[in-house]
């Protein structure tokens, strides 16, 4: 894991003023000059002196170097919310008659937010597949950005990154991969070729469930571009009293991502031969071609992951849901508690067709419980819904 706790005291003694063992929380809106030099100075080069929150502050700061330096990139600039550094990079790297892929079941905030600027004269496609070949041949003459993740949202596949920056690259097309399901720790998109990395900072980063904050890292230039205009016109700015907390998450980062990628094994194998599963979405029980990438790309497992219940039954998916006792219901995820969130919500049953999931989908999050405890708590609600007890 590079050895984070070394990267991340470095940086932070480079920034130290009171012999503090925790980062300062410098919680101020605006900061004072010395002269008229270093007004002249600071007023031309805003992100990179200290002139108002707005544009960098020394917390933010010291969580932005962390950040970048985690994900191999050369700078980074966090957000207000994840979808404030994802409306971002989309405002500043696109312009009208763009055409955008959306690649992989991404987050569907992003994909309604894409859609909006539809009516800016941005198009979009969304192509739900991991085949590279087939992502090229949905390519256009005026294809400006591929967004997608991997390992996706609500299926958890992932895609060829190498394969498909190289392809990317030499079509001048900039690729965004939202990389939050892997952290900054198990997964660097950047080091094979992807342009952009974002993260909703809000989950493993955070780590706690107190916090919504997002991050966008990659070079120096494009950074630069999003400073400028997706950052500072939008006003998303990332609080000093979250980006603390967000670097306190970071120093526990390692230890908890430990702990999941063992947990969620642990829980799959668990659950592997239930017939009342129909199928497990995780890189961890993939078929060989999506076990080959995550060998590949993925130094370990985050536990976020879904199961198909074995029929659509909507009544059997609510009472599994209703038993469930450790895992909670709610949205988001990263933090300690354990999640449960059913794709279905009452009223969207065409929507969940058109995006090739069962009516029966639940998104679930391994949280820091003991693991037996959550496949107790898994299987008894299974039993319930079921009529085996």
């Amino acid at each position: 894991m590079e050895y984070i706790e070394n990267i991340c005291n470095e940086v932070e003694k480079r920034q130290r003023q009171y012999h503090a063992m925790a980062p300062e929380i410098v919680m101020t809106s605006s900061f004072f000059f010395e002269d008229f030099e270093d007004f002249a100075y600071g007023c031309s080069n805003e992100f990179d002196s200290y002139v108002y929150t707005r544009g960098t502050n020394p917390t933010v700061g010291l969580l932005e170097e962390k950040l970048a330096v985690l994900e191999h990139g050369e700078r980074c600039k966090v957000f207000a919310s994840g979808m404030g550094a994802i409306s971002a990079a989309i405002i500043t790297l696109l312009k009208a008659q763009d055409h955008v892929l959306l690649v992989n079941t991404v987050y569907g905030a992003t994909v309604s937010l894409v859609r909006y600027f539809e009516k800016y004269g941005v198009s979009c496609e969304v192509v739900n597949t991991t085949d590279v070949d087939e992502i090229i041949k949905r390519v256009q003459e005026h294809t400006r950005m591929i967004y997608f993740e991997s390992p996706s949202s609500q299926k958890f596949e992932m895609i060829d990154l190498q394969k498909l920056a190289a392809f990317a690259k030499a079509k001048e097309i900039v690729t965004v991969i939202d990389n939050t399901w892997a952290s900054p720790l198990y997964q660097h998109p950047l080091d094979h070729g992807i342009d952009v990395v974002i993260h909703s900072c809000s989950k493993y980063v955070g780590g706690h469930s107190d916090i919504v904050c997002g991050a966008i890292i990659s070079r120096k230039e494009i950074i630069s571009q999003i400073e400028e205009k997706g950052y500072l016109y939008r006003g998303a700015t990332c609080s000093p009293m979250n980006a603390f907390l967000a670097l306190r998450g970071l120093r526990t980062l390692p230890v908890r991502m430990r702990n999941v990628h063992e947990t969620i094994q642990k829980v799959i194998d668990a659950l592997r031969e239930d017939k009342r599963i129909e199928k497990i979405h995780h890189p961890y029980c993939g078929d060989a071609k999506q076990k080959a990438l995550a060998d590949k790309y993925l130094t370990g497992y985050g536990s976020l992951f879904a199961i198909d219940l074995a029929d659509d039954d909507l009544e059997k998916l609510k009472t599994f849901v209703n038993t469930l006792q450790v895992f909670t219901l709610g949205v988001s995820w990263g933090g300690f508690e354990s999640l449960a969130l059913p794709v279905y919500k009452g009223k969207n049953q065409e929507d969940i067709v058109k995006r090739g999931l069962k009516l029966t989908h639940v998104r679930m999050y391994a949280g820091l419980e003991h693991p037996d405890t959550l496949i107790q708590d898994i299987k008894q609600a299974l039993d319930v819904a079921y009529g085996t007890v």
